[in-house]
Formats: structure tokens, C-alpha cells, sequence
């Protein structure tokens, strides 16, 4: 009798179960896991994804290796997501089913029939026919509305070529997360109120030692207004030490007194 296969697993910002997710739990090992464990840890993942937000900073997937291939599940949207078959599975759930089929090799998962798209034809100026007719007093003449419909078209094709032929956009500054302890130390050191004046419209931002950023404007006699929240973590960017926020976006620290961040330059005010 052939023993059941097991697997290799590796839990990227996942607790050891995969029931919980964030920057504070490092890589997980787990060696010789079961078809059936690995299904429990892919519902549990799934669920896992259920509860993220937008504001998430952490990326937690699941990484299966086996004799033959690796194969990555990620949570998207809050879903799993079966990286490297988006497109197989467009429009489709990437279920647990069809991951763990496809992971084990016990079943052939079906593969989505493909969508059937109309065909229009195209609109053209030739295609308008053009009336002969006067026009009535008071209305717009039907070679006018060609003319408009033709410039339209021409400015849509425009639009459209510089979209596909535009230079690629610029990537995201590059960062390394620190460890829980140095990124303690980091906020600690960094916290305190900041400002980029005193004047109505200008703006504040308070780093609390646990890495939240209130972040609001000034209106008349400093009264704050408009304050949202942000969660942040100590990092590295092109090896200077930067606070990395939920957004993701980096705030530089410039010198012990002045930060930066979305561009705007602040000056400590108090600790």
C-alpha cells in the first residue's frame, strides 16, 4: 500500500493554524503536512481573508511545496487568490476544492468554459449616413452632429493609442520591514506632534509610540479638523530608516526634528 503523500508548507505572516495574519508572525516552517491539514489550513486562510481590510500592511500566503512544482495562495479581495491561475480561473472562486485538486493531483479541476463576447462593428464617419435634407429652423444640421461624432471617435483612437504606448508608471520605493524590537525602538524614538505650520490650512501629524498616525488639518485658531488614522511599522529604505503606513506609503525621517510624508515636510512641535 503507497503511503499518503504529504507536503511541505511554508506560512508567510500567518500564525502556525493560518487563523490569524500580520506583520508580527515570521515565516512558518511545517514539514510532512497531510492532504487534510493542508485543507484545514486553506479554509482556515480563507477565512482569514474574510476579515482583512484595505488597511492590512501585512501579506500572508500560504506556500506548498511538492515533489513536482510550488504553488503559492494568497488572499486577494478578501478571497484566496491561486496565484499563477488568474487566467484559467477568471471570473471563477478560487476555491479550496479546486486549489487542493490541483495541489494533490487527485482530480483534474475543469477549467471555465470561455466567454463568448459580442461583436459590434465598429462606428465610423463613413458608416453615418449624411441627410440632404434642410434642416428644420432651430436644429442642429445633421452634417454638424457627424462632424462631432467623427471628432469624437478620433479623440477616443488618440486616447486610446497613448494609453497602450505610454512609458510604464514609476515603480514603489522599495523597503525591508525591522524586527518587532527595532521597529519598537524606532517609533519610540520618532514619536511626538508634528506640523507643517500653525496657520489655518496647514497640517498635523501625531506618531504614537504603538506606530499610529493621526493624521488632520488646521482650521481658524488651530482647531483640528478632518483627522484619520493610519497604522504604521518601523522599516528601511535605501538604508535609511523610514516608518512604513498602512497604505502602504513610506514616511522618511529626515533628521531627529523634521519627517516627511504624501509630500509634505513637518517639523516636530512636541514629544
Amino acid at each position: 500500500m503507497m503511503s499518503a503523500p504529504v507536503y511541505s508548507v511554508t506560512l508567510h505572516n500567518l500564525s502556525q493554524n493560518a487563523k490569524a495574519a500580520g506583520l508580527a508572525f515570521p515565516d512558518e516552517q511545517l514539514l510532512a503536512v497531510s492532504s487534510d491539514q493542508l485543507r484545514e489550513l486553506l479554509y482556515a486562510l480563507g477565512e482569514t481573508a474574510s476579515r482583512l481590510t484595505i488597511y492590512e500592511p501585512s501579506a500572508p500566503e500560504i506556500r506548498v511545496k511538492t515533489d513536482r512544482d510550488v504553488y503559492v495562495i494568497r488572499t486577494r479581495n478578501r478571497r484566496l487568490c491561486f496565484v499563477g491561475w488568474e487566467q484559467i480561473l477568471r471570473g471563477e472562486d478560487h476555491t479550496v476544492s479546486y486549489i487542493l485538486g490541483t495541489i494533490t493531483g487527485n482530480s483534474e479541476p475543469a477549467k471555465p468554459a470561455p466567454r463568448l463576447e459580442k461583436v459590434e462593428r465598429p462606428v465610423t464617419a463613413a458608416s453615418i449616413p449624411v441627410s440632404t435634407k434642410p434642416a428644420e429652423p432651430g436644429t442642429i444640421p445633421r452634417s454638424t452632429k457627424v462632424a462631432v461624432m467623427a471628432i469624437l471617435i478620433v479623440a477616443f483612437n488618440a486616447a486610446a493609442f497613448w494609453l497602450l504606448l505610454r512609458p510604464p508608471a514609476k515603480p514603489p520605493v522599495e523597503f525591508v520591514l525591522l524586527p518587532d524590537f527595532e521597529s519598537q525602538a524606532l517609533l519610540t524614538k520618532v514619536a511626538g506632534e508634528y506640523e507643517t505650520g500653525g496657520q489655518e490650512g496647514d497640517r498635523r501629524l501625531v506618531i504614537d509610540s504603538d506606530g499610529t498616525l493621526h493624521l488632520a488639518k488646521y482650521g481658524r485658531n488651530r482647531a483640528v479638523m478632518d483627522e484619520s488614522t493610519r497604522a504604521s511599522r518601523g522599516g528601511l529604505s535605501e538604508g535609511r530608516p523610514v516608518l512604513v503606513t498602512s497604505d502602504p506609503y513610506i514616511l522618511s525621517i529626515k533628521d531627529p526634528e523634521h519627517v516627511v510624508l504624501y509630500g509634505n515636510t513637518y517639523r516636530r512641535h512636541n514629544r
